[in-house]
């Protein structure tokens, strides 16, 4: 049987795409977004002069929910509270570009994620189930 701690790792190696809420000015402004994991980090590439990067640069909170596939009511998730905030990690930042090539025509900012909270969700018919990957 699997750990929670093996089963958040499994989520984030295996799922780049997921939902990011972040805080526009007071109301919740969510949107799907390409996600990278590299040493206890979520990383994401987004237009730097885009409302994603304004939104990170203000407030620097954000909600994400990675890992749904929509295969079974039941589906397990990770509800990932953290903090963001642009950043200049060029080498993760060449991985992405590389990763998803689009991407590298236009003016990108990197966005580093810390999780502050995450929460296996789904878990065997369980509503949650807090994990600490540290």
């Amino acid at each position: 049987m699997k750990s929670n701690k093996d089963i958040a790792l499994q989520i984030l190696n295996e799922n780049s795409i997921g939902v990011m809420a972040t805080n526009n000015n007071g109301v919740p402004n969510s949107r799907y977004m390409t996600f990278y994991y590299v040493e206890s980090k979520l990383y994401t590439v987004a237009e730097k002069n885009s409302t994603v990067a304004r939104e990170i640069t203000e407030y620097g909170g954000t909600h994400i929910l990675l890992g749904y596939e929509s295969e079974g009511i039941l589906e397990t998730f990770l509800e990932i509270e953290g903090n963001a905030a642009t950043t200049l990690n060029d080498a993760v930042k060449q991985q992405l570009l590389e990763k998803y090539p689009s991407h590298a025509d236009g003016d990108f900012v990197l966005i580093q994620i810390t999780p502050t909270r995450m929460r296996i969700m789904n878990k065997n018919g369980k509503n949650q189930e807090e994990v600490h990957l540290i």
